[in-house]
């Protein structure tokens, strides 16, 4: 069931990518961002990324480089955020606790099922209506006691990205008039209150020109990523 959501997510997401990054932001109703104490404190926990090359042949080959540069771009930029707005950001940067690797791998399950659900007019699974009505589970408590937050940032992304090889494959079949799509940014972001586990926002981001790479590309991807976030 898991490996059909993510099937049936991808190509969603893959539909929507276009020359222009192209976001989807969702609010559960009746929001309220509230803090048990004066200090403001946001988790983020370690994003869910991976950069991959497309080879000659249209294989996927994940590239480490590429992904560890991405996760310093996407800490860096939402730390920068954060720090506009006034609240602490504090980090969950290696999940060894075996409960909090559970969670953010649920958080990838439950967002593509969200995706599955409320951004296709056909797929939408039962007993769901079009409210933000989505959650991680109680658990999640223990991740708030743990690092003092009552609200995590988890973060998901795909990124691919031609090889010369691929490149030169595309340009032969454009001028043969056969499209090759090229590489993809496509992933979603979501504000998980920790003390219920509910999601209280979720964005969806699909981008066809996107690099997170590098600096400047990388901000901007951030920035689309956590577009109308209510903190």
């Amino acid at each position: 069931m898991e490996r059909r959501l993510a099937a049936v997510a991808v190509v969603l997401l893959s539909l929507c990518v276009s020359a222009c990054a192209t976001t989807a932001v969702r609010t559960a109703r009746d929001t309220k961002i509230e803090f048990t104490s004066s200090a403001k404190r946001v988790l983020l926990v370690t994003p869910d990324v991976q950069l991959t090359e497309i080879t000659t042949g249209g294989l996927q080959e994940a590239r480490a480089d590429w992904t560890d540069a991405a996760l310093g771009f996407i800490a860096k930029d939402v730390s920068a955020h954060f720090e506009q707005s006034g609240t602490e950001l504090v980090r969950a940067d290696n999940l060894d606790n075996p409960h909090d690797a559970q969670l953010a791998k649920l958080h990838g399950v439950v967002g593509r099922a969200i995706l599955v659900h409320a951004y296709n007019g056909v797929l939408k699974l039962p007993n769901k209506g079009d409210a933000l009505d989505w959650s991680l589970g109680p658990g999640t408590n223990e991740m708030r006691q743990r690092y003092g937050a009552d609200y995590a940032l988890f973060v998901f992304v795909r990124d691919s990205y031609v090889s010369a090889g691929r490149a030169a494959v595309i340009g032969v079949a454009a001028v043969l008039g056969v499209g090759i799509p090229g590489g993809q940014q496509i992933g979603f972001a979501s504000l998980v209150d920790l003390r219920t586990g509910n999601i209280v926002w979720f964005n969806r981001l699909a981008n066809g020109t996107g690099d997170l790479r590098t600096a400047t590309p990388a901000q901007n991807t951030v920035n689309n990523l956590i577009k109308g976030m209510p903190l």
